[in-house]
């Protein structure tokens, strides 16, 4: 995947999903999500999302746009969206989304209070903000 001047959403969350798919072997059960921030864009990827996180939704994920709404990804990310009106600041704005991010998943056991997550940073290779979430993985067999 390379940066370049558009964007192809329904490419960017295929490779995302295979990505997630290719990564799923069975230990830690951990959460899955997708984030995807943007200033717009027509694509409407409703069938990929059919293709990859349907009926289950193993998927979660969050939305932030600028400046206008995209209100098919609550529904089909089993997750969360924002619009982030042109007045405020982007990464302020995104900071609630990283603080949720951060904060133990309490219901989930010990295991998930464990992830790690960054504040957003410029990416080293000209891909914009980015953050980045760790969690340490153990075999204990």
């Amino acid at each position: 995947m390379v940066a370049k001047g558009t964007t192809d959403y329904k490419a960017g969350f295929e490779y995302a999903f295979d990505q997630l798919q290719n990564s799923n072997i069975t230990r830690a059960n951990c959460n899955k999500m997708i984030m995807m921030f943007t200033d717009g864009g027509e694509d409407r990827v409703q069938d990929v999302f059919e293709k990859y996180n349907w009926p289950n939704k193993t998927v979660r994920g969050w939305a932030a746009s600028l400046p206008r709404d995209l209100p098919w990804q609550g529904c089909h990310w089993a997750g969360a969206r924002r619009h982030l009106p042109p007045t405020l600041s982007f990464p302020v704005s995104l900071q609630e989304y990283l603080d949720v991010l951060g904060r133990p998943m309490v219901l989930a056991g010990n295991r998930a209070k464990q992830v790690q997550w960054t504040n957003v940073y410029q990416d080293a290779l000209g891909l914009g903000l980015v953050v980045t979430g760790t969690l340490p993985v153990f075999n204990l067999t």
